[in-house]
């Protein structure tokens, strides 16, 4: 009963329990314990959850089905037992046990008291692993009963997957109509029993330990039988609560298959993209650099040959930009200029230019040799129509203004 957290029902609504917890040690120090659900459940995490369930809650009998396929007879039981039984088979669950001959072993329970059971203990945040009749958790021995005395109640194990619990005062009578046999020898757990050896029934000496130790010592090898069958398995419960988020699932996957197809066309076009540029930036770089025989860094490559057409050529003298800013000045503060073209070569920049009249062209030729300090010289001047003047302009570094 290693990692095991072993839990009696102590009254049929689980409102009271008794529990027992095992770790990789063994039993826990606090032994056997009393309270409520919900102290029992603080115990689950990391342990196997076996509860006993009250045997006055359900019938424990047989079934006689030819087969040995599990699922046949699963369906055959209800029709085998409905003679035995009272109420509408629909509402009543049937627990099979090992399946071994003909006769099969089987629990037959409410599913009003089942699903009574599982809400009880998942609002106390409990999900039992097995759910076993309490009189299926007693020792048996050949040749005598086990029987089990609380207060009112009493549990009789008569077998390995036989017995019966009713109320204590009705147990003296039953157990002398109990299928019309002899009662073999009682050995008793729990409370005394004075009213059985005073009805004449052989009674042993009694379990010294508490009930629950020697049940869980009886469940060392596994529970014969438990009642979370079919409906009630750990799948079904999950195929329940799952089947309402299945269409909402579904939709959420096609999402994610989607978005995982448009990432991967929208990946592909960037990776199109980024060859057609890798293509066009070594066009360019080969027609900005024609004398380049390697591109390693583009963008700093460019920056170096720049740099270089700006010291130029022409003992010091200033270089495109150093023209192009000290001019720059003068020809924003002309109205009516408009610049139709530039050309820097071997040190010196050559404008096309239209300006309102000669006077104009004159007087920009002035200004751009005293406040840039530069050297002018006009190449062309022709009036036409409107007396507008195309001129063009040599401009080079002097000596400073």
């Amino acid at each position: 009963m290693r990692n095991t957290l072993l839990i009696e029902a102590t009254d049929p609504d689980l409102h009271t329990v008794r529990w027992l917890a095992f770790d990789a040690g063994g039993a826990t120090p606090e032994g056997v314990r009393a309270g409520r659900l919900e102290e029992a459940a603080a115990l689950a995490a990391g342990r196997r959850v076996l509860l006993l369930v009250p045997a006055t809650e359900l019938l424990l009998t047989q079934a006689r089905v030819p087969s040995r396929n599990r699922q046949r007879i699963l369906k055959a039981v209800p029709f085998a037992l409905e003679e035995q039984l009272a109420g509408n088979l629909d509402e009543l669950h049937f627990a099979l046990g090992p399946v071994r001959g003909e006769d099969h072993p089987v629990a037959v329970v409410a599913r009003a008291r089942m699903d009574a059971w599982l809400e009880t203990c998942a609002a106390a945040g409990l999900q039992p692993d097995v759910l076993l009749p309490e009189v299926l958790a007693l020792p048996l021995e050949e040749g005598q009963w086990t029987l089990l005395l609380r207060q009112e109640q009493a549990a009789v194990r008569t077998g390995a997957l036989e017995g019966f619990g009713c109320e204590r005062a009705n147990l003296p009578l039953l157990l002398r109509q109990w299928r019309e046999q002899e009662v073999p020898p009682l050995r008793v757990l729990g409370d005394p029993a004075p009213e059985l050896a005073q009805a004449g029934f052989e009674l042993r000496e009694a379990e010294p330990r508490d009930p629950l130790l020697v049940m869980a010592d009886r469940l060392a090898d596994g529970p014969p039988l438990n009642l979370l069958q079919g409906r009630y398995s750990r799948s079904e419960q999950f195929s329940r609560l799952w089947r309402p988020w299945r269409a909402t699932a579904a939709l959420l996957v096609a999402g994610l298959v989607l978005d995982i197809v448009y990432l991967g066309i929208d990946y592909h076009r960037l990776g199109q993209e980024q060859a057609r540029l890798e293509v066009a930036t070594v066009e360019l770089f080969r027609q900005a650099l024609p004398g380049a025989t390697r591109m390693v860094n583009p963008r700093a490559q460019l920056q170096q040959r720049l740099a270089a057409l700006e010291r130029g050529a022409g003992g010091g003298q200033a270089g495109f930009l150093a023209l192009l800013g000290q001019a720059g000045s003068v020809l924003r503060g002309t109205g009516g200029l408009e610049l139709q073209g530039a050309n820097f070569r071997d040190g010196t920049l050559d404008l096309e230019l239209t300006v309102a009249n000669l006077q104009v062209l004159d007087q920009l030729k002035q200004q751009l040799a005293q406040a840039g300090g530069l050297v002018v010289e006009i190449q062309s001047a022709t009036a036409d129509a409107d007396q507008r003047v195309k001129s063009r302009l040599r401009i080079a570094g002097g000596t400073g203004s």
